[in-house]
């Protein structure tokens, strides 16, 4: 990876709450959400199914980006959702496209820090995450502050990508993804929640191919996105992204990283 972008990473890998926004600020997260930000209905299976949501819960999609997800939760169970941004121009963009999806008023977006969420206690029934959570460093401050806004009962359900098969040597060698300092594996997120309080009642892999969904954002970034990225941030910077998911894909495609889900609740 180039020098502007492997800086971008790596002072990412140091959030605290201080920080959060200017680096989240910077072309690394936007162009992340940018490609990521896609809206799905895909992952709306294993966790979400089994995490009791309806009409009059109220749910918190946590680092949201452009707000797929929190429009997903509510089309689906009918949910008011709360997406907490970190890029500020992300909450306009999810905005924008809440109100283009006629979910105004049961979707809503604001910018805040995930190590220091601008919520009172326990006003949530359910907290979400997308796949986000693997930028933040100090997972246990942002899991703390997770069961600090859950009532009693609630529910924590998330997906994220996640060490699957690698050792040191592998990890940290110039042909593997190394972006970031570690990954979690669905075993280590199980204990760092069950050490912030929640008891995790499933676990598991998110069914599909790592590889084909990093290499559909690569393909969004070359195909539909390269004007718009090197427009905002330079030609450098896409080299940069592009090859760094290229080293992503193949760190997916060797069974390195992967995907996984976790269900828990708060007692």
């Amino acid at each position: 990876m180039g020098d502007i972008v492997r800086r971008k990473w790596m002072t990412m890998m140091d959030l605290n709450v201080g920080d959060v926004e200017s680096v989240y600020g910077g072309p690394v997260g936007l162009i992340w959400e940018l490609l990521a930000g896609k809206d799905s209905k895909a992952d709306l299976d294993a966790p979400w199914e089994r995490a009791g949501l309806d009409g009059t819960t109220r749910v918190l999609v946590l680092l949201a980006g452009p707000g797929g997800l929190a429009r997903a939760i509510t089309r689906k169970y009918g949910a008011t959702v709360i997406g907490l941004v970190t890029i500020p121009q992300m909450v306009d963009e999810a905005v924008r496209r809440t109100e283009e999806a006629g979910l105004t008023g049961r979707t809503d977006f604001q910018q805040g820090n995930a190590l220091d969420m601008p919520f009172h206690d326990g006003i949530f029934d359910g907290v979400r995450g997308r796949d986000a959570w693997c930028y933040v460093t100090d997972k246990d401050r942002m899991v703390s502050e997770v069961f600090r806004v859950l009532k009693p009962g609630g529910t924590l359900a998330f997906t994220d990508w996640v060490q699957v098969r690698a050792s040191d040597d592998e990890w940290h060698t110039p042909d593997t993804f190394r972006i970031y300092p570690y990954f979690e594996t669905i075993e280590s997120y199980a204990g760092l929640l069950e050490r912030n309080g929640f008891v995790v009642t499933d676990r598991g892999e998110v069914p599909g191919d790592p590889a084909r969904q990093i290499r559909e954002i690569r393909e969004r970034l070359e195909h539909d996105h390269k004007e718009a990225v090197v427009g905002l941030f330079g030609e450098e910077a896409y080299e940069d992204a592009l090859r760094g998911l290229g080293l992503w894909e193949k760190a997916a495609e060797q069974g390195l990283v992967g995907r996984g889900w976790l269900l828990a609740r708060k007692p």
